[in-house]
């Protein structure tokens, strides 16, 4: 008699913690929306958020809070880099919103996903979970995310060597949003059209995107974005030696993002840096500022941006006359960029080990290399900066003795 009153009371005791733990969280869930300071707030009290967040994700009954503190959460968790867990809760709550059979949950949870998978480097299974969203958005009338997921897709394009697709998809994306007036969705494409051009080296095209991505953001009172537009901003304005708007801007962001915790848009800002420092020849802080950068990625390995880190490094030892130093960061960005595909960005890291072989005399490895370099573009599809990049190794190559 004694053991069945002692299970009993553990029962009830175990319900009374459960619904302890879930009052908890919808608390924790109405401080986050009153909250004058959202960011703050949640940098103070992660480690309860995410207790928070994971006691309401454990039941279906519970999803509704699950997903409010999910919504409310991730853009702000997003700048820590915290991906691995954050793929579990996202894989989590998207399994509980099939079960429940709720598609604007399901697609919203897929698209995270596929932001997570795409920050990681798994960039078929980030596909795959685009594809998916922008598909039950579609279906379900929900037209500014299903433009958003189009231009995330249209990146992805881009990353895997198909920029011309990239941006076919990113300028529907942006004609679709235009018609029906979402100027949010306007935003996302201008922001995600800007990426791909910096990244094919049509700065004019990148900075008139990025500019009105900016506007847009602005005007929408949408700091998170407006952080990335002002980023990716300052790269067109350090590769087209616009240095005078550079210094304030990127003096607030900095504090900013480190007041915030954000080490995503510290890094890519100080790669920026870094491009603007390389440019005006000032070796030293381009190197300073690429390491900082390299650090912070460390922390979060993110393999694209890692990629883009190493070519830039290597380029700055090369300056320096750090042979064996730049060879390995060159080597690593090669080794990056061959396994996502990118055949431009791989063939210009080799052009870049290229100029090391030319600057030790290397004659031998500096054919070589540029041999392969060339081979690898002339498979490629004929892009302007492709072609420009073939023609310049290719005269190059002619003029070796």
């Amino acid at each position: 008699m004694t053991t069945s009153v002692g299970i009993t009371d553990q029962a009830k005791w175990r319900t009374v913690l459960a619904q302890q733990k879930i009052a908890n969280a919808q608390r924790w869930l109405k401080i986050l929306e009153a909250s004058q300071e959202p960011a703050k707030l949640v940098q103070e009290d992660y480690d309860n958020f995410l207790r928070a967040l994971e006691t309401t994700l454990q039941k279906t009954k519970t999803f509704e809070i699950a997903y409010q503190l999910y919504q409310l959460l991730y853009p702000i968790v997003f700048g820590y880099a915290d991906w691995d867990r954050w793929l579990v809760y996202s894989r989590q709550a998207l399994h509980t919103s099939q079960l429940l059979n709720m598609q604007d949950r399901e697609a919203f949870l897929l698209e995270k996903t596929g932001d997570i998978l795409y920050h990681k480097g798994d960039l078929e299974e980030s596909e795959e979970s685009y594809l998916k969203a922008s598909q039950i958005y579609d279906k379900t009338g929900n037209p500014t995310y299903y433009y958003r997921t189009l231009a995330m897709l249209a990146t992805l394009k881009d990353v895997q060597g198909e920029a011309e697709e990239g941006i076919q998809l990113c300028q529907k994306a942006k004609m679709l949003a235009e018609i029906s007036g979402d100027q949010l969705a306007i935003a996302h494409a201008n922001l995600n059209l800007s990426n791909i051009y910096r990244r094919t080296r049509n700065w004019e095209k990148a900075h008139q995107a990025a500019q009105k991505a900016f506007e847009l953001y602005q005007s929408l009172n949408l700091s998170t974005f407006l952080t990335k537009a002002s980023i990716t901003l300052i790269l067109t304005w350090a590769e087209t030696g616009e240095w005078d708007k550079i210094g304030q801007l990127s003096n607030d962001l900095i504090l900013f993002l480190n007041a915030s915790g954000d080490v995503h848009n510290l890094s890519q800002l100080k790669n920026n840096l870094g491009i603007l420092a390389f440019g005006q020849g000032n070796y030293q802080m381009a190197e300073a500022a690429w390491q900082e950068a390299l650090q912070l990625l460390s922390q979060i390995q993110e393999p694209t941006e890692l990629a883009g880190i190493y070519n830039n490094l290597g380029m700055v030892y090369t300056r320096l006359e750090e042979w064996e130093t730049a060879e390995s960061m060159l080597l690593k960005s090669i080794t990056a960029y061959r396994r996502f595909g990118d055949i431009f960005n791989w063939a210009n890291s080799l052009d870049n080990l290229a100029d090391l072989h030319e600057a030790r005399g290397q004659t031998a490895e500096f054919t070589h290399t540029l041999q392969e370099a060339v081979a690898g573009l002339q498979a490629l599809k004929e892009t302007p900066h492709a072609s420009e990049l073939l023609d310049y190794m290719q005269k190059r190559l002619k003029n070796t003795p």
